[in-house]
């Protein structure tokens, strides 16, 4: 679930902050956090990582203009569900305070009834998040997902309509009030390789995992979607056919081109941090971790442990996994570690953009003297019209589809016939298509 949103300015000023809990701890961490990040935050595109994973929570951002709106979630929700619903809050925020945030100089107080927005989306988009932990979720935009949450609570109020949920016939969850155990039931249902001809016309379905006297009523819409209730058993079809009707209409009017869906996700596929980014002190290392030492003294032992660890081993020139595996700590204890060392301004992170020289006699010559073997120098040769500055390590790893280890490997093996720039600055110009 959400625990606090904050809305800032590019320049770390913040104006807007709501707390589910009440307790509003993000104003300095978040600031922090943006303006140690600086051009790392500027180089993340839609198509990237815009999340940050902390043990167990994480921060989930949307830029709109020179706005970034942060919402801090429990580690195991859906960041494109909140990623959503940051987008919407984003559109609904500037749209109100276009005029007022054209002003120089600005106070929380003017922003202060935004409050209701937010609440009022997060209802929107209740149960949803929750639900995309465990099944496939299908994310609609939140002018067609509004409808469709009001119709089914005003069915739901109905007497012999208990519960209701609107699947896509591959079980992508639209909008669904089932309990746990009614949903894997349904879905179970519809693994059945029948259930698709079985489900031509709307029938009830009794399932032993149902509280007696209670069935399942499956209504097939526009050959795409199922609606499913959870009824009170004993009546004819046409009976709730005709109570769920409204839910079935709306359903068959709604298109479902723009849906997204969204697969659960294992927490792993959530990165804090490229593994092959590098880790900048902000000053001399030793003055950094005597910094470090007081500042996060009132941290558990095992957190300030991770914290030195990582510390000492930052260089300037070790990437974030050379920098795991010589601490032997795990991946979610080294994210956790940088995120706190970049929100207290103790270390900023940076890219890689690797240079190889031309390919000539000398480097030939190097590369029989170390003797490298044909499985790398195949890599070498793929890598090289890459490595000219102008493509990050990230880049050359994708375009090449090379894991990125591996081209670090290599490339390190080549020692100073290789050059790490820390920003993109194009030092040759090759053909790379």
């Amino acid at each position: 679930m959400v625990k606090e949103i904050i809305i800032l300015r590019e320049s770390g000023i913040p104006l807007f902050h709501y707390s589910v809990s009440g307790e509003k701890r993000l104003d300095e961490l978040v600031a922090g956090f943006l303006s140690a990040m600086g051009g790392f935050v500027e180089q993340v595109s839609d198509q990237q990582i815009k999340v940050i994973a902390f043990a167990e929570s994480k921060f989930v951002w949307e830029r709109k203009g020179d706005l970034y709106f942060i919402a801090l979630i429990s580690n195991d929700d859906s960041a494109e569900i909140y990623r959503a619903i940051l987008q919407n809050l984003a559109d609904s925020f500037v749209s109100k305070y276009y005029n007022i945030l054209r002003k120089e100089i600005l106070s929380p107080k003017e922003f202060f009834q935004f409050t209701d927005t937010v609440e009022l989306t997060l209802q929107k988009f209740d149960g949803i998040p929750g639900l995309a932990r465990r099944y496939k979720t299908g994310l609609l935009p939140l002018d067609k997902l509004r409808p469709l949450k009001v119709t089914l609570a005003e069915i739901e109020s109905r007497k012999d309509v208990l519960r209701g949920a609107v699947l896509t016939n591959d079980s992508h969850i639209v909008v669904s009030n089932f309990r746990a155990y009614e949903m894997e039931a349904l879905l179970d249902q519809m693994k059945n390789s029948d259930f698709e001809t079985e489900m031509a016309e709307p029938r009830m379905v009794v399932h032993t995992s149902l509280e007696p006297v209670t069935s399942f009523y499956i209504h097939p819409v526009n050959g795409k979607c199922i609606s499913a209730f959870v009824v009170r058993a004993g009546k004819e079809n046409t009976y709730y056919e005709e109570l769920v009707k409204p839910l079935l209409t709306l359903v068959l009017k709604t298109s479902f081109d723009d849906m997204k869906k969204i697969h659960p996700k294992e927490k792993d596929e959530y990165t804090g941090f490229y593994d092959h980014d590098i880790i900048i002190p902000t000053g001399p290392v030793t003055k950094s971790l005597n910094d470090a030492k007081e500042i996060f003294s009132e941290m558990s032992s095992t957190t300030q442990n991770n914290v030195v660890q990582v510390l000492r081993k930052t260089n300037g020139k070790r990437t974030i996994s050379e920098i795991q595996e010589e601490t032997n700590l795990t991946r979610e204890a080294v994210t956790e570690a940088i995120a706190g060392l970049v929100t207290k301004g103790l270390v900023h992170i940076v890219e890689l953009f690797p240079v190889l020289g031309e390919k000539d006699d000398r480097f030939a010559a190097y590369l029989e003297v170390i003797g490298i073997p044909k499985r790398d120098y195949d890599i070498v040769n793929t890598v090289w019209k890459y490595c000219t500055g102008g493509f990050s390590l990230r880049e050359i790893s994708e375009k090449t589809e090379i894991q990125s280890s591996r081209v670090v490997e290599v490339l390190r093996a080549l020692g100073n016939n290789v050059t790490w720039q820390q920003e993109r600055r194009l030092e040759h110009d090759r053909p790379n298509n």
